[in-house]
């Protein structure tokens, strides 16, 4: 702590402090804003709110090949395996709504071990 020698009140300096940044949810149909660590990086769903992260743990998830948008989560039985279903485009980017009707399961290689 440093003390102003001409107020003689203690200053507090920070130091080594993250600044933390806004990021919004790939979601879709969530949109919600919240703080990211700068340093963490978007994982293969983007970055998506605690809500959304949530839903990846019970929910297959449906996401644009194109823009990487998640369009939905469809719930899942807790015996079986989640997994991401991709549509080649969508209303977001150059798609339309019928684009998103038209799903294929994207499995992850460590999925068959």
């Amino acid at each position: 702590m440093l003390i102003n020698k001409n107020l003689k009140e203690p200053v507090i300096e920070a130091k080594n402090t993250v600044k933390w940044h806004f990021a919004k949810c790939n979601n879709s149909k969530c949109n919600s804003i919240f703080l990211v660590n700068p340093e963490e990086v978007p994982g293969e769903l983007g970055f998506i709110c605690p809500e959304c992260s949530k839903k990846t743990t019970t929910s297959h998830v449906i996401q644009c090949s194109s823009c990487k948008t998640i369009l939905n989560f469809v719930r899942a039985a807790p015996n079986e395996e989640k997994v991401v279903f991709n549509v080649p485009k969508c209303s977001h980017c150059v798609g339309t709504v019928e684009d998103e009707w038209e799903i294929e399961p994207l499995y992850q290689p460590d999925s068959y071990i």
